[in-house]
């Protein structure tokens, strides 16, 4: 029997806070951390985890999810995603869920894993949970992210959310299901909000988490992941990635403090950074071209779900993503993405860039998700000077589902750096005044991508 659905609303709960966002947004300023969480004293009698990305997703979806399980004692090198093709692939039936929880049992010595899957993920995920009796066995507990399949007999927590697609909730049926919707959040925020890490933690835990902010770990964190094209997640294999620290001097060409060769399956790391640093992803191809940057704001904590995106190959993806930006020698091409949810600006958040506000109502508020293309949230928030006239006028230029397309003008003619600010608003209120510096590279050359995390 459905267990009665439950309604989450008011003020997030706020726990025990700590590693504040830095004071005066400096690169390379030092983060408060009143409280540290090292990796080595997570709770090695936690199950680990499996998730499975939806549409256009990829293992990152779940990465904000993770810094807060890691911060309330799980252990995040068991925390691992199932990385396919959100245009084909099949994971529930291709033997690939199948396999990432056997490596993850055999790693962690466990009989169990707990499984999540959002959107498109979990109907694969109910395909595996479906296929056979031994499969639903390495399975303790199931967490429905926003869809609705039957999922059998599995203990299965289900959240959804009145501003789910639709303006609907979309729930799993079952023998052993438990709902709950949340209020505000919209579908991608289903998987990656803190209000939805909360209800994951009460579910399997039975207990409020200590912490509802990610908490700094040690000074130098791991960092690993997966270098892949946008929506096929195509494996970047036989390039490098230059990483450096953001200095003071904008389009610094200096030496890198590392370089990673991912292996054949995209993969790289996991590698030591410094917490309080920010840092450049460089990616270029095995013939030496140049793919693009992507900047991180600070690694409070280990992150071993991230990924590191390109533009697709195939022309159905790139037509209504990277292809719609209008790119030449004199601005820059920005691409911004928050781990923690979509951009809000109905619900207060704020992004702006050398202190000019870029969110409005139409390309990032309650206007733009009525729009069937942005009814799930704005994921990828593209800003770029599109009628080329050398001035912001902001509104919604282009759409694609998840991506909101926006006219910013940042000139790229002289080297500086883009001062960026974002606070997510009541979705998040520990996210406030987070700040980043990325150089102005013209968009001839690459687009850059930043991770707000």
């Amino acid at each position: 029997m459905v267990n009665v659905a439950r309604i989450v609303v008011g003020a997030l709960l706020i726990g025990a806070l700590g590693c504040g966002d830095d004071d005066d947004g400096d690169s390379g300023s030092a983060l408060s951390c009143p409280v540290v969480v090292a990796d080595e004293d997570c709770d090695r009698t936690l199950r680990p985890f499996v998730f499975v990305h939806g549409t256009f997703g990829s293992g990152d979806n779940f990465a904000h999810v993770a810094r807060l399980l890691g911060s309330n004692g799980y252990c995040q090198d068991w925390i691992v995603a199932v990385e396919y093709n959100s245009l084909g692939d099949s994971p529930g039936t291709d033997g690939s869920i199948d396999a990432a929880i056997d490596a993850i049992l055999a790693e962690s010595g466990f009989d169990q894993v707990d499984l999540a899957g959002h959107s498109q993920g979990t109907r694969h995920c109910a395909n595996y949970l479906n296929g056979s009796p031994a499969q639903a066995a390495k399975v303790a507990h199931y967490i429905n992210f926003s869809g609705s399949p039957d999922i059998g007999d599995v203990e299965t927590l289900s959240v959804s959310s009145e501003k789910d697609i639709g303006n609907t909730p979309h729930h799993a049926t079952g023998t052993n299901v438990t709902e709950v919707t949340l209020e505000e959040e919209d579908h991608f925020a289903v998987a990656a909000s803190t209000r939805s890490f909360v209800e994951l933690y009460r579910y399997l835990r039975g207990e409020d988490p200590q912490y509802t902010e990610v908490q700094c770990g040690e000074e130098m964190v791991t960092v690993e992941g997966i270098t892949e094209s946008f929506a096929d997640n195509v494996a970047n294999v036989g390039g490098t990635i230059e990483i450096r620290e953001v200095g003071d001097d904008p389009r610094a060409a200096g030496p890198p403090v590392v370089t990673v060769t991912p292996d054949g399956e995209g993969r790289f790391g996991p590698i030591q950074l410094r917490r309080d640093a920010y840092y450049e992803f460089k990616g270029t191809t095995a013939e030496g071209e140049l793919i693009g940057y992507q900047y991180f704001t600070q690694f409070k904590r280990t992150n071993r779900l991230a990924r590191l995106l390109s533009p697709s190959s195939n022309p159905g993806v790139a037509g209504a993503s990277t292809d719609l930006v209008v790119r030449e020698e004199g601005h820059t091409a920005l691409i911004a993405r928050w781990d923690g949810g979509g951009f809000r600006h109905d619900l207060g958040a704020s992004l702006t860039i050398d202190g000019v506000e870029v969110l409005t109502d139409e390309n990032a508020g309650s206007e733009a998700m009525m729009s069937a293309e942005l009814d799930g949230g704005v994921v990828g928030f593209f800003m770029y000077d599109d009628d080329l006239d050398a001035q912001t006028d902001l509104g919604l230029v282009e759409s694609s589902p998840f991506l909101s397309f926006t006219d910013v003008f940042m000139d790229a003619v002289t080297p500086r750096f883009i001062e960026v600010s974002f606070t997510a608003g009541s979705e998040d209120p520990s996210i406030a005044d987070l700040t980043l510096r990325i150089p102005n590279w013209p968009s001839d050359d690459a687009l850059l991508l930043m991770m707000l995390q």
